[in-house]
């Protein structure tokens, strides 16, 4: 017991110190704190009780150690004694933690704290609160979709509020509401202020579900920003024609829109279709299975998503995607597949668009300085260029004629004039295929190069 009253003594002695010390520096801290006390009621310091028990069963190390990463970070910031009673005197004045009731926006979502969370969440508007704690992953993961929503509802702000608050900075918050997990979000009907009322949102963490539970509750129609997709949408009516072309290599998602690891599995699907979105005999498609149950019958769909490949060729025969559902797993075993060369991001690596025997050419024109020589050696990568039909075959000719007239400089300024062209954002996606094409052959014009191998 003595120990604990040692404490308790060094620790009124402390605030005595800074207490004196503002009032000195012309503070008033002390004034504050007994204004404020003089406010309470029992039924307040109940509240404030019965929060800070529910603070204290639900601490985890992790967030000791988030509060402790905060003091720190705020420690650094503080270079004398009078910085820190002037973040004293701000936080007993509610200038900060966000007490000072100010509307705070985060583009068209409303920021909430102790200090403002009852002038907008007033029972004159129904709304959709967010409780998130910013170290929450699954938080994290739906912070760009609930930006969307509220861009969705932009328009209507005088109608339905769609907002956040930050439960664990702002805990008596959580704790008013019963939030135990982040994150939680709660609707809130026109007409209720309090907890009673207060509806918990199970729904999906998508922007469809959210969307479609706010327009249920309101009638309010959302604006939703229609977005570009370049996944090919499958039906009984085109199913055949496009899977079946034996032109085609085409990966197919079998899902269901219920269904929680396809949604998850949406965005990544959608960066991987537009990826191939250049490449002519590579599509990717979807779906939706649980709709069109007779295709998924016939190709043995009995979960969601199931993920199939078709090779080009007059024998369909299916493969079963078993590899890893990121970006990077799906575009290997499409570039397996389909003999592609295509990078995460969507472009392509360094040896695309090169094919072997014309790299060997294109080292032995650049090795010797012997003209007749290098035009023995032009009218060689003509001939295959001609005999091979493509595009990428004619650069090789095209850039020999281009350093018999130019001198071997051409090389290195071609080469820098491209590079330019594909790192400025300004050309369309398929140009930006074409030039970096281009700066992978005359890559191949090199003493030291090799010719890459024939199997691509």
């Amino acid at each position: 017991m003595a120990f604990f009253r040692n404490v308790f003594l060094l620790l009124v002695l402390v605030n005595a110190a800074f207490l004196g010390y503002d009032h000195y520096k012309g503070g008033d801290i002390a004034l504050t704190l007994v204004d404020q006390a003089k406010q309470l009621d029992v039924p307040t310091v109940q509240h404030h009780l019965q929060t800070a028990w529910t603070n204290i069963k639900a601490t985890t190390p992790e967030k000791i150690a988030n509060q402790v990463n905060v003091a720190f970070d705020q420690l650094k910031d503080f270079n004398s004694p009078s910085d820190f009673v002037d973040y004293l005197r701000a936080r007993a004045s509610g200038a900060i933690s966000g007490n000072a009731g100010a509307i705070v926006m985060e583009g068209n979502v409303f920021v909430l704290n102790q200090g403002n969370f009852d002038k907008v969440i007033d029972g004159s508007r129904p709304a959709l609160v967010e409780f998130y704690a910013p170290w929450c992953g699954h938080c994290k993961k739906l912070a760009p979709i609930y930006e969307e929503l509220g861009d969705a509802f932009a328009n209507a702000q005088d109608q339905v509020v769609i907002a956040k608050v930050d439960a664990d900075e702002h805990r008596d918050l959580g704790g008013r509401f019963g939030v135990q997990g982040f994150p939680t979000l709660k609707w809130f009907p026109k007409g209720v202020t309090s907890s009673e009322g207060v509806e918990d949102y199970r729904g999906g963490r998508d922007l469809d579900s959210l969307s479609k539970f706010i327009q249920e509750k309101t009638a309010i129609r959302p604006r939703i920003k229609s977005t570009k997709s370049d996944v090919v949408v499958l039906t009984s009516k085109n199913f055949d024609t496009v899977v079946k072309d034996p032109k085609q290599n085409v990966l197919v998602e079998f899902y269901a829109p219920w269904c929680g690891h396809c949604k998850n599995l949406a965005p990544i699907y959608e960066k991987v279709a537009t990826a191939f979105a250049n490449e002519p005999n590579c599509k990717v498609a979807k779906i939706d299975a649980d709709s069109e149950r007779d295709i998924g019958s016939q190709y043995d769909v009995s979960g969601f998503p199931t993920i199939k490949f078709f090779p080009a060729g007059d024998e369909k025969e299916a493969v079963l995607y078993e590899g890893p559902r990121s970006e990077s797993g799906f575009i290997e075993f499409l570039n397996q597949k389909c003999g592609t060369r295509r990078v995460v991001g969507g472009g392509l690596d360094t040896l695309a668009g090169r094919i072997a025997q014309l790299d060997k050419l294109a080292i032995e024109f650049i090795s010797t300085t012997d003209k007749a020589k290098r035009d023995e050696i032009k009218a060689a990568a003509e001939a295959i260029a001609k005999e091979l039909g493509t595009r990428n075959a004619k650069f090789y000719a095209v850039f020999m004629k281009k350093i018999l007239e130019h001198g071997d400089a051409y090389v290195k300024s071609e080469t820098a004039r491209v590079a330019r062209i594909v790192k400025s954002n300004t050309v369309a996606l398929n140009k930006v295929d074409d030039f970096t094409i281009r700066h992978n052959i005359l890559g191949a014009f090199d003493k030291k190069a090799k010719p890459v191998k024939d199997e691509l």
